[in-house]
């Protein structure tokens, strides 16, 4: 079987889909050897014979204009590579795709959520992608995979999908990196701390959080906060930390080196996710891979992905994500009790499982 894959969604600094698309396609290489990999940034780990670079205005970009782009190439430059070639399986690791006739071809791609419809007030021009192209993509693709149940439940929902097969494939972590470890240069510079991994997008719920922070002003402990600061939405929530005087207390990190991420996530109380909305979440089954308990959103998704592994709370509730927040700083037993339901629970993902389960949804197709 011949497969190409795109993969370009992967930045210099990858957020949740860039890693996703980095380890995946680096397991799908370690399982088959008839690969081709379109990408943007050699970092991605294929060996040359394996590496198709995009032409230099397809490099990687962030926002409207790089999605644009993305577009544009997918259904010009790949698109005739594709007709060219005639590989089995055209495989996105995103929501991306062609729209074009692929006669020999069976395109898959993959949909990690649907947030733009389901709020679609925090992405206006992204919502028009999803309302008016995604659903030609889905057309001419043989097959769609869902990073969650939850997400394949929005997906039929949202597109009333008919006689076209959607696979649930759960992502994994790198076991080579996440697992417990402490650096005593953390413990030092932060003493006790909670940790936030993600974006600062407003479904992330960041400002509640900070205000669940500033309801513990007196108790000893700090929020790191890991992520870009975009441009768009760090200058309100610094406002924020400003204003209730928690400039000691709130921490922007920014983005955070990789070798820095399980350091953090072992010497955290708890990673706090108090999303309004996920497809999957990452950084819940990185924590837990490190022993750092998890506080999430008590919303379907985030169920799906900790199940009885983490404490949950009322992402629209202050004093929920507070009084969690309490808990972990004086409730030992339950602190212990959950740091081993998570490492236990953080082995049943794996990239290489993620892998096989996509070799056998395109081994299918093409039989």
């Amino acid at each position: 079987m011949k497969l190409f894959i795109n993969a370009t969604h992967f930045y210099e600094h990858p957020s949740g889909l860039g890693v996703y698309t980095k380890n995946l396609v680096g397991a799908l290489l370690s399982i088959h050897d008839q690969i081709k990999v379109f990408t943007g940034n050699s970092d991605i780990g294929c060996s040359n014979h394996s590496l198709i670079i995009t032409p230099k205005w397809m490099n990687p970009r962030k926002g409207t204009f790089g999605h644009m782009l993305r577009i544009l190439w997918e259904n010009s430059y790949l698109w005739i590579q594709t007709l060219r070639e005639n590989p089995h399986i055209l495989f996105s690791t995103v929501h991306e795709g062609v729209i074009l006739p692929l006669p020999h071809t069976k395109q898959v791609i993959t949909v990690h959520d649907i947030i733009a419809l389901k709020f679609p007030q925090y992405f206006k021009r992204l919502k028009y992608y999803f309302t008016h192209f995604l659903p030609l993509v889905i057309k001419n693709s043989q097959a769609v995979v869902c990073v969650s149940e939850n997400t394949k439940k929005d997906l039929l929902d949202y597109y009333k999908l008919r006689d076209k097969p959607v696979y649930v494939v759960y992502p994994g972590y790198d076991r080579n990196i996440f697992f417990p470890r402490h650096n005593p240069e953390f413990t030092k510079r932060f003493g006790r701390y909670f940790l936030f991994v993600g974006d600062m997008r407003p479904h992330k719920n960041l400002e509640r959080l900070i205000k669940s922070v500033n309801e513990l002003r007196d108790k000893n402990f700090k929020l790191l906060i890991v992520g870009k600061k975009d441009v768009r939405f760090y200058p309100t929530l610094w406002k924020m930390v400003r204003a209730y005087k928690l400039e000691e207390k709130v921490l922007f990190l920014d983005y955070v080196p990789l070798e820095d991420l399980p350091y953090l996530y072992s010497g955290a109380e708890a990673l706090v996710f108090p999303s309004l909305y996920e497809g999957f979440g990452l950084p819940l089954i990185e924590a837990m891979a490190c022993g750092c308990p998890v506080i999430a959103s008590d919303i379907p998704p985030l169920r799906e992905v900790c199940a009885q592994s983490a404490y949950y709370v009322d992402p629209y509730n202050i004093h929920s994500i507070a009084s969690a927040l309490y808990r972990f700083l004086t409730d030992d037993l339950l602190s212990k009790k959950l740091r081993m339901l998570g490492m236990e629970h953080a082995k049943y993902f794996s990239w290489e499982r993620s892998a096989e389960q996509h070799m056998k949804i395109f081994e299918e197709l093409i039989t």
